[in-house]
Parts: C-alpha cells; structure tokens; sequence
C-alpha cells in the first residue's frame, strides 16, 4: 500500500476518533449503528480517506490553509474532520440524509473539528449556495457516492457549473472488474429487486405503481411495465408508459428504488463515467484500492497484506482482485 504524506496523522486522529463515547451523543440511532460498525474499522477508512486527500491535493497549487474542498455525501463526517486535521481552510461538508447533517456537527464539536460549513442537500443545492456566495471550490472528494446517484448526467453539469477546473476523487466499491465482489453486488441487487432485502422490494414498488397510477393496463402488461421499467424512477416510468416506448435496461441486474432514485450499488463500466464526463474535456483516470490489514488475527493480516502487494506490484491485472477503486477527474 502507498503510504503518503497524510497517513500518520489520519492514524493519531484515530485514537482519538475511537475514544469518543457516541453512544451517549445526543444523535440518532440510525447514526449510532453506522459509527458502531465504522469506528472498529476507523483506521482503514482513514486510510482511505488519506489517500483521496494525496491524490485530490497533489495538483492544486494553493497551500492547505487557502483550499475549500468539498465532502460530498459525507456521512458522518470522518473525511471532513481528517481535512480539517491536516489544516485545509475551507471544508464544506454536504449530504441528504438530515440526521447525519446534524450528527456531523455534533461529532466535529467532540472532536473540536468541525466542518466550516455544513449543507444539507445535493449537488444542485451545493452549487446554488457556493455560486450565490462566490466560493469556487478546489477539491471535491466523495467516498462511496457515485454509485448511488441517479442521473450522472446533471451531477456533473452541477460540478462543472461550480468551478471546471475543481479537483475530483471518489471512490466506488462497485468495481467492474472485481469478479468476487461484482457475484456479491449481484446477489444484493437481486435482493433488492426481487427478493426479501427490501419490504416491499423495487419490482413491487414500480408494480404498485402501476397498478394505481395506470389501472387501465392489463395484468399482463403491468407484469411487463413493471420488469422492463427496472432501474426508474416514478416519473421517468410515467414518461416511458406514457409514450409507449417500453425500455430495455442494458444491465441484467442494476437497479433503484423507484421512490428515491437511489440505486442499488450500481455497477457502471468505467467507460460509461468517460462518456458522462466527456462533455465538460475532463481526464479520468483510475488507480486500484486496497484491503483492511487491520486485523485481529496474525494470519489474516498477513492474507491482506500479501493482497495489497499484489495490488500493488501486478500492473492492470490486479484490478481483478483490487476491492475498490479510486477515480480521479481533472481537466
């Protein structure tokens, strides 16, 4: 594993992560189980964390102290905090889900590292606000996001409207490569599509829909509407049943809460980000991630270890047994 400038201090912000005492923070449950599975594997994610921050820094020119990097989809802010530990001026954390907003704020003060600014919202909302205030960012790192997002497409109109030439590093665990990890994804999918992972299950959503929305349509063609309408959402299934243009999904298995648009781990070619991005002149590169060698026993350290070292040293191949990937987008 490439061990860069920022890694012994994300290890020091670890100890100190770890002895908070969240279960008595005043946040709620649902942030509480996400911190209980985190915060044994802390020093990994840090890791992690650490490594976006070298690859998003090494190109900006501005010292630490004048960047404003954005946490996209921050969670319960770990990022955000490591970047105010290593002295970045500007952290401004963003995401959705309004309990981890207010669950940053409450654990950045434990850790007397709070974000400069915290939003609640997504990509249009940070673009609106930092265009009204005249911030241009510098760096956007999002850790586990991208895969989730609906429409790509408008996200990085978003980014590109807030400053072109922004600094970009996310990371995916929904490798194209991986063949053990994309069988796992799969079953998930599968899960939540059709099976008992969701209640009730995205096939039913869009099924239900139909039925109240269109109660005209056959039995038949609800079943059909339904399967062929995976990987929508509401509105987009009214306009495709609404133009009789049935859709064909290109991938057997992605798909998404038809509510929310949230989808399921959604595993994309890395050609397809390419595409997306190619409209803005952006440059896209990959780099191989790594596994947790934190661990209990001896022997599955050394598993992980031996692991990593392959990554590492047998060139595109080892995208194959790589868990995760960062990408990286720059002009």
């Amino acid at each position: 594993m490439i061990i860069n400038e920022f890694t012994p201090l994300a290890k020091s912000l670890v100890t100190r992560l770890q002895a908070i005492d969240y279960e008595s923070l005043p946040i709620s449950d649902y942030n509480k189980e996400y911190i209980r599975r985190i915060v044994p594997v802390l020093p990994y994610y840090m890791e992690i964390y650490a490594r976006c921050l070298s690859y998003g820094t090494r190109s900006i020119t501005c010292p630490l102290s004048e960047t404003t990097l954005i946490d996209y989809g921050g969670g319960n802010g770990f990022l955000s905090i490591l970047a105010k530990a290593i002295g970045i001026g500007q952290v401004i954390y963003i995401d959705l889900n309004p309990l981890s907003v207010e669950a940053v704020k409450i654990i950045g003060r434990e850790a007397d590292l709070i974000p400069s600014l915290v939003l609640k919202g997504d990509s249009s909302t940070l673009t609106a606000y930092c265009l009204k205030h005249e911030i241009r960012p510098h760096l956007l790192i999002s850790t586990d996001v991208i895969e989730h997002i609906y429409n790509l497409q408008p996200f990085f109109a978003d980014l590109h409207a807030l400053n072109p030439t922004m600094q970009m590093v996310f990371t995916t665990a929904s490798t194209p490569y991986n063949p053990v990890v994309k069988r796992r994804l799969h079953r998930f999918m599968q899960a939540c599509e059709t099976g008992s992972l969701e209640d009730p299950n995205y096939f039913t959503l869009r099924k239900q829909f139909l039925l109240y929305s269109y109660p005209h349509l056959t039995a038949e063609e609800i079943e059909l509407w339904a399967t062929h309408t995976r990987g929508l959402t509401y509105p987009d299934m009214c306009l495709a049943v609404e133009s009789g243009q049935l859709p064909h999904p290109t991938d057997p298995y992605n798909t998404c809460n038809p509510e929310t648009g949230n989808w399921a781990e959604r595993i994309l070619p890395i050609n397809a980000y390419r595409q997306i991005t190619s409209p803005y002149s952006y440059t896209l590169t990959i780099s191989k991630g790594f596994y947790n060698i934190h661990r209990q026993s001896p022997l599955k350290a050394f598993f992980f270890r031996l692991l990593n070292s392959m990554i590492r040293y047998t060139g595109s191949l080892s995208l194959r047994i790589s868990p995760f990937l960062f990408i990286k987008i720059r002009l």
